[in-house]
């Protein structure tokens, strides 16, 4: 049996491999963007504004900031808005029309518009401020979920992936396989990474690989 992630598929064991390979070469992403081992820091200091500890931490992940950027986004007044959603809201529990779903969009949308501001960069930057809610994007994620690659509907898609029960199950199975690496593994900290994370970095993979 396959996961289904946007329109590929991998299995259990190819998609250990790639998460092995994945964190021997992004040590200072999970450490210093993901706070990893043992999601420190979730939703940095402040988790409802944001701060240049956090744009420094998405530099780490390549969000590729200009000083324009910097500046437009220490002065977005998004108060409200994170208060809505907490730090340790699931994209799992946001099926589209929800409340939680709903405040999610209001969230994104609090920090779309910029000019040079993309997707790519506004998804690094939530989803460090809400890792468990907001998936990480790039280019190769977006031709993994071609067909809805920004907005709600990309929120749609992969909460659609998170929750399908095949995905469930192979989750769990990656997550204890994770645990079983051992101790000099680099994989080995991917096992307390939210599922969401994970799933970010197999659409990563295999929209390279295509």
């Amino acid at each position: 049996m396959a996961m289904n992630i946007g329109s590929r598929k991998i299995v259990v064991d190819e998609a250990i491999a790639q998460l092995r390979l994945y964190a021997e070469t992004n040590g200072a992403v999970l450490k210093y963007y993901d706070g990893l081992p043992g999601m420190t820091n979730v939703g940095g200091s402040d988790p409802d504004r944001v701060t240049l500890e956090d744009l420094a931490r998405t530099m780490l992940i390549g969000s590729d900031l200009r000083p324009l950027d910097i500046v437009w986004l220490l002065e977005v007044d998004a108060d409200k808005e994170f208060a809505a959603v907490p730090v340790d809201a699931r994209l799992e529990d946001a099926a589209p029309g929800t409340p939680l779903f709903e405040a999610a969009t209001e969230l994104d949308e609090k920090f779309s518009g910029h000019r040079g501001f993309g997707h790519a960069k506004k998804a690094k930057l939530l989803h460090l401020k809400r890792p468990y809610l907001f998936p990480v994007s790039d280019s190769f994620i977006r031709m993994t979920y071609s067909e809805a690659s920004a907005g709600p509907d990309f929120l749609a898609a992969v909460h659609r992936d998170l929750v399908n029960p095949a995905n469930v199950r192979d989750f769990k199975l990656l997550q204890v396989r994770l645990i079983a690496e051992p101790p000099t593994s680099a994989a080995r900290v991917l096992a307390e990474a939210p599922t969401l994370r994970l799933l970010d970095i197999l659409a990563s993979l295999l929209g390279e690989a295509k």
